[in-house]
């Protein structure tokens, strides 16, 4: 942890030293105030009446050094709390997004948000007052000898009497500080319950799970509720005590003064001096205690911040010494085998995989992807012979693109999140016509120009986060369209038209294979209308294949992998529905049912060529 703040520290010197300056300057002008203060009063007292101007003089002169110092601090003091704050935040979320699964295996998305948002807020806070810390403690110095060479006994007593307040003052920081870390434990859960609401909202809804979710979100807000009261009660009378134990302090060293005055032992300029040295010194006092408590909570944030940190993400360039030099990247064009299942992508062509169980279909296909590298130490990937976790991650990541099953919308300008790997200046993004040719392009080849026509603002439009204000089938094919965006050497598609209706599903098929002609594409899918489309499907159970073929050939292959293979398909065609906000003939629905009923009762589909079946298909769509 200390080398974690060091470290932050070292980005920003500058700030941090003139923050220090600024605040020891602002700090030792409130000091010397009350000496200029006694020095004018007792010069009135003897009438020497030009000293006394010479004194009002000073402390004007005090006051505008002061005003300056303590602006220029304040600056300081927000810039270096506002950085910290924001560079820790972007490192968090830089960390989460390279770290990617292996992240919230282990950390929910809501406790990430609270560390990439309030934790940081909370180290930023550190570095703020630590300025003000240092300069608190020269200025209690600097009073301190100021005090003693007056006089002893006050001066003693004004030294001992401070420290005492502040180590009462801390008996409350340590039980305060157990309790904010309680309250950010459950504000933290609190809000991973509202983020995985918010993402799977629509489930929620289709299953009339809202009562569920309500009640509990409400049992949650009460323990984070009854946690802030707690926090707040303490909180109160730590706030109550810097008030009445300084003032029971000024009441006492008013008291002492006057009798030391009263025998003759200092003078009455002497004794205002002392009171507003006295009065000054709370200050320091203060801002020991709100440094006390600003690092209690600092310190449970760098906690957790570390504890993201050291999360290692799944798939890693890693140099060990003693160990082979990392491989070079194989050639375009390379072949893809995944050894576990026994599929193989051959490089040119639209293979599809599928498999009675989505998920084992769709594990097979993310391996391609290198997201675990532990995985594939039982189950490794040979890119062209290699194995892939020996090629460069960043080589994997701009050759190999996996689109899975519940893609996410970017926040912010729609151009941008669709068309990510362009890096750009956003006041050009409007200009560039020939990067809106292609994002128009790709929205046609997935069906999802018509969601941006309705828009207000077209591809300008501000995508909320997560993209929630679009439909599950909207998001879909708007995340196709970023893939397609991508052209990636090789494409791997998971499940992406599940959320679609059939007549958009069979124009998405059409334009898919068109756009992707000549370039390897994995689809892990059991619809029909994108498996007519593959050059060869591998038919898996339990994730290992068992045959592959053609669509049609697989539709009427009489044995054990041919059944499998119609089964998983018309098992598709029976449960196929509208997605949420879309429509589709009733009539394309009941033909197509027709047809694969038959194939169920006879083991073979009537012999319809690719052409026919598809034929079929649209004749039914358009009836």
């Amino acid at each position: 942890m200390p080398r974690f703040l060091l470290w932050q520290a070292s980005r920003q010197p500058g700030l941090l030293v003139g923050g220090v300056v600024f605040n020891v300057i602002w700090m030792l002008c409130q000091a010397v105030w009350p000496y200029l203060l006694g020095r004018a009063i007792d010069d009135g007292v003897a009438a020497r009446s030009s000293n006394v101007l010479i004194w009002c003089a000073a402390l004007l002169g005090v006051a505008l050094v002061q005003v300056l110092a303590g602006m220029m601090g304040h600056r300081m003091a927000v810039k270096n709390s506002v950085r910290a704050s924001l560079r820790v935040g972007r490192l968090v979320g830089h960390h989460s997004a390279e770290t990617g699964a292996a992240i919230t295996a282990t950390t929910s998305s809501g406790e990430i948000v609270a560390t990439a948002s309030g934790d940081a807020g909370a180290m930023g806070s550190m570095l703020d007052v630590s300025s003000r810390l240092v300069g608190g403690i020269v200025a209690y110095l600097v009073v301190s000898g100021i005090m003693v060479s007056t006089s002893v006994p006050l001066g003693l007593a004004v030294l001992i009497g401070v420290p005492l307040l502040a180590f009462l003052l801390s008996l409350l920081i340590r039980p305060l500080s157990k309790l904010q870390t309680e309250w950010r434990q459950q504000t933290g859960l609190l809000t991973a319950i509202g983020a995985d609401t918010v993402a799977g909202l629509r489930v929620l809804r289709g299953i009339g799970g809202e009562e569920e979710f309500v009640a509990r979100y409400a049992a949650r807000s009460q323990e984070v509720r009854r946690a802030g009261i707690g926090v707040a009660r303490l909180q109160s009378w730590l706030d109550g005590l810097q008030v009445w134990l300084p003032g029971l302090f000024l009441a006492f060293i008013v008291w002492y003064g006057a009798r030391l005055v009263l025998a003759g032992e200092i003078t009455a300029g002497e004794l205002v001096s002392f009171y507003g040295y006295a009065t000054f010194l709370v200050l320091p006092l203060r801002t020991v205690v709100d440094a006390a408590q600003t690092f209690a909570r600092g310190i449970v944030a760098v906690r957790r911040i570390l504890d993201v940190l050291r999360i290692e993400p799944g798939a890693r360039d890693v140099a060990q010494s003693g160990s082979p030099g990392r491989a070079s990247a194989p050639p375009t064009g390379a072949e893809l085998a995944d050894v576990a299942s026994g599929v193989v992508v051959r490089p040119g062509l639209f293979t599809g995989l599928v498999d009675p169980s989505p998920d084992d279909a769709a594990a097979v296909a993310t391996r391609m992807g290198r997201f675990e590298d532990d995985l594939h130490r039982v189950s490794p990937v040979l890119w062209g012979g290699i194995d892939h976790t020996t090629v460069p991650i960043a080589e994997v990541r701009k050759r190999i693109v996996v689109s899975d099953a519940h893609p996410h919308l970017f926040g912010g300008p729609l151009l941008e999140g669709l068309d990510v790997h362009r890096v750009r200046n956003p006041q050009e993004v409007s200009t560039d016509t020939s990067q809106i040719r292609r994002v128009r392009r790709a929205l046609d080849q997935a069906s999802a120009m018509e969601t941006v026509e309705g828009l207000a603002e077209g591809l300008q439009e501000t995508v909320a986060e997560r993209g929630r204000s679009f439909s599950g089938g909207q998001r879909q094919r708007l995340s196709l369209a970023r893939a397609l965006l991508a052209d990636a050497e090789v494409l791997v598609l998971i499940e992406p038209t599940s959320a679609v209706d059939a007549h958009t599903e069979s124009q998405i098929a059409e334009s898919l294979r068109e756009a992707r002609e000549g370039r390897t594409t994995v689809v892990v899918s059991a619809s029909p209308l994108l498996l007519d489309k593959m050059d060869v499907i591998q038919v898996m159970r339990s994730g290992r294949v068992m045959g592959i073929g053609t669509h049609a050939t697989l539709m009427r292959q009489d044995d054990a992998v041919g059944a499998l293979y119609r089964s998983v398909v018309a098992r598709t065609m029976s449960a196929a529905e509208p997605a949420e906000g879309e429509h589709i003939d009733d009539a394309s629905t009941g033909a197509i049912d027709t047809l694969w009923h038959q194939a169920e009762h006879t083991g073979a589909i009537p012999n319809v060529g690719t052409e026919n079946a598809r034929g079929v298909t649209d004749a039914a769509a358009h009836r």
